[in-house]
């Protein structure tokens, strides 16, 4: 069974935490060493209601993001949205210490961010689990633990110096993502081979297309055709697919269709909903025309996919 947690739901993290802090509702850091008893009180999945963002120091730890098995060694690094279902955790070392930003989304819609730099592509084509190299790996830490310091020296600020706070965290955790962007585009770089040449995204595409990627994050589980993209952007549908691919390597129609189907299984395998349920939650006709489509993409019925 799936469970949900908020901000609040973290905070017990704190009485199993080495180092914890809590930034009001804006986020949470904890730095844990997960171990077998820590994973028996773990529910199956998790789904948290934000960002977050895990890291190994030490050891090795088995996790499974959505339907995909990842091992996290030491110096990886996790990114999950509120879509992503964190379940299967399990340590191979016996124990694995890591840190854990827990970020709520009123939080990250403060941010001022320039759009253009965060390629839209490498959320759908990056391993969801980087490796970093030890100077990166310090790197990343040095910006947690600022993130981390920031909330333990501003816990009895004057109310009216609480928004000078709130500046300081987002920025720390721009300069994070930014620099996330960075080493993920220089390891893209570095592997890139020549037969796969695909010119440079020009800010104007990327802009359309994490546009599009922000329109699918709140309509996905309603509308599931290109036109109605396009129609919000105010371009053709023809012209969105073509910058989706350009930009992606994928169509808009594929992306659209993983969005779904990632929460079709989701909700398949963690809600209790019945398979009508999900068919209306998705908003299909009916039940046979919401197996008819998870047939086509996965090859198999909801019936079956849910017995396995």
């Amino acid at each position: 069974m799936e469970q949900k947690l908020n901000l609040n739901d973290i905070t017990s993290l704190s009485d199993i935490s080495e180092s914890f802090s809590h930034a009001s509702e804006d986020y949470i850091f904890s730095h844990i060493t997960y171990n077998d008893q820590i994973q028996r009180d773990t529910p199956a999945a998790i789904r948290f209601e934000g960002v977050t963002l895990f890291m190994t120091l030490r050891g090795r730890l088995n996790v499974t993001i959505g339907h995909n098995n990842f091992t996290m060694k030491p110096g990886s690094i996790t990114v999950l949205g509120p879509e992503d279902v964190l379940s299967a955790t399990r340590t191979i070392d016996g124990e694995c210490e890591l840190y854990a930003l827990f970020i709520s989304l009123d939080f990250i819609k403060g941010i001022n961010i320039d759009s253009s730099i965060i390629n839209p592509s490498y959320m759908i084509d990056h391993d969801p689990v980087l490796v970093l190299s030890k100077a990166e790996m310090k790197l990343v830490i040095n910006y947690l633990t600022l993130m981390h310091q920031c909330a333990l020296n501003n816990t009895e600020i004057p109310k009216q110096l609480s928004i000078v706070s709130r500046s300081i965290g987002r920025n720390i955790l721009v300069a994070l993502l930014y620099q996330l962007t960075l080493i993920v585009e220089k390891k893209h770089l570095l592997t890139m081979t020549a037969d796969k040449k695909r010119p440079m995204n020009k800010s104007r595409k990327i802009n359309y297309v994490h546009d599009f990627m922000n329109l699918l994050r709140e309509y996905y589980q309603q509308e599931r055709t290109v036109a109605f993209y396009a129609s919000k952007l105010c371009i053709s549908p023809k012209y969105l697919s073509l910058l989706v691919r350009d930009v992606t390597g994928h169509s808009a129609a594929e992306i659209i269709d993983r969005y779904v189907i990632n929460e079709a299984k989701n909700m398949l395998r963690f809600s209790g909903f019945t398979i009508q349920q999900v068919a209306y939650k998705l908003n299909f006709p009916n039940q046979s025309a919401f197996g008819k489509y998870f047939k086509h993409l996965t090859g198999q019925s909801p019936t079956a996919f849910r017995s396995n």
